[in-house]
């Protein structure tokens, strides 16, 4: 069976054929007065709660803004990028939704992908058609950056050669430097790097070894070990003994063999800190923790909701009383992902309607006080946004604990 890297790369290779099958609307095509807005999220499996609440911040932005942007009435069109059976990434769903896209005339944005796996999928795509994406998360380094990314990246996702692509929330350059900072606050001078072997942890993982060294924590090995549920880990226990390291941070996604790891480390010494990427921080994989828990530091995107601007709680309301359920901060990422699209193709004026007059118009954005911080939109795409959060955890669910503001967003690169 072929690696999950290797797996990935076979898709790539064959990108530009799914891009290219059917027709797909051309990237200087203007859309007339009616534009669609797609959302892909995935809507089944593990995910879904966090989707949902994305969804829901989508809908209230346009909701709130009364269906239209400037001159132009604003449809939505909300698709999933999960197998609807299983709830398992699924390449064949995520390039459906943006070929979706892709085809539709009226089409002005692409909201969407949460996960960097999805985005993977639909970015050449949307970016064949000259069509705005916008990201809540996707934090995967390659679709900005070449650092520590794969082979032709970020370039093989923008075939037309034009970035059309942004996150909302930092990508995974802030999450190592977050992860380094959270190591020294914690008083560690060394750790054991470990990851899943992953496509899109191991890069991850060099960037926090990277960081680490920066910021003056030693990093006594770093190995990248398939996880397994049943698996005891000895040798790679017996190494990480060795060391003398104070903490291990692990770049995996969540699973059975991510908690036996995180068990048998625990056992293997009880005073070694752990810390995990924010994949990890979730209730799936901490509610299996057990005494683990107590000494575990995950970091995440999400922020306590006092650091969110005063308009940030007045969506959060809204949405409780539109939807009828609780209102977490993804709620946030999702409205302003929607809430900047709109914003964009106002200010493009009587060419709103446009796609690359729009693309440019949101890469135009500077000092945006929204709902999620103010900021500005880079040329790679990133935004200035550089804050982190950590979750500790507590009676099994991960709580937020602390903010790191690593203070420098990722420029330009590759």
């Amino acid at each position: 069976m072929l690696s999950s890297r290797l797996r990935l790369a076979a898709l790539l290779a064959v990108l530009p054929a799914l891009a290219g099958c059917g027709s797909v609307v051309s990237a200087q095509e203007t859309t007339g007065n009616q534009l669609t807005v797609y959302s892909s999220l995935p809507l089944q499996g593990p995910s879904a709660p966090i989707a949902r609440q994305i969804e829901g911040g989508e809908k209230l932005a346009l909701s709130q803004a009364g269906g239209h942007a400037g001159p132009f009435k604003v449809s939505y069109v909300s698709l999933g990028d999960v197998n609807p059976v299983n709830g398992q990434p699924s390449p064949g769903e995520s390039s459906a939704a943006a070929a979706q896209a892709a085809k539709d005339t009226s089409t002005i944005a692409f909201l969407g992908d949460y996960g960097s796996e999805a985005t993977a999928i639909s970015l050449p795509i949307t970016n064949e058609a000259g069509i705005l994406q916008v990201s809540p998360f996707s934090p995967y380094v390659g679709l900005t950056s070449s650092e520590y990314a794969g082979q032709d990246e970020p370039q093989r996702f923008y075939l037309s050669g034009k970035r059309n692509f942004t996150r909302l929330a930092p990508g995974d350059q802030a999450q190592a430097e977050a992860q380094a900072r959270l190591m020294r606050s914690l008083g560690l001078s060394s750790v054991y790097v470990l990851d899943d072997q992953g496509p899109f942890e191991s890069p991850l993982a060099n960037l926090v070894a990277k960081d680490a060294a920066k910021e003056g924590v030693k990093v006594v090995g770093h190995d990248s070990v398939g996880l397994a549920a049943e698996a005891n880990y000895a040798g790679e226990l017996e190494k990480i003994l060795a060391s003398h390291a104070q903490g291990v941070f692990l770049a995996a996604g969540a699973g059975p063999g991510a908690v036996n790891l995180w068990q048998r480390l625990h056992a293997a010494s009880p005073r070694l800190v752990l810390l995990g990427s924010n994949s990890l921080a979730n209730d799936s994989f901490t509610a299996e923790l057990g005494a683990a828990g107590a000494v575990t530091y995950l970091t995440t995107p999400l922020l306590g909701e006092s650091l969110y601007p005063p308009s940030a709680r007045r969506v959060l309301t809204e949405y409780t009383r539109t939807f009828h359920s609780e209102a977490g901060p993804w709620v946030l990422y999702g409205y302003e992902a929607m809430d900047g699209v709109l914003d964009a193709i106002r200010r493009a004026g009587p060419l709103g309607n446009n796609r690359p007059d729009v693309i440019r118009s949101y890469f135009a954005t500077r000092d945006r006080d929204s709902v999620i911080g103010r900021y500005s939109v880079m040329p790679n795409g990133e935004t200035t946004l550089s804050t982190y959060g950590v979750d500790v955890v507590k009676a099994g669910r991960p709580v937020f604990s602390r903010a790191i503001d690593t203070g420098s967003p990722a420029g330009p690169a590759g």
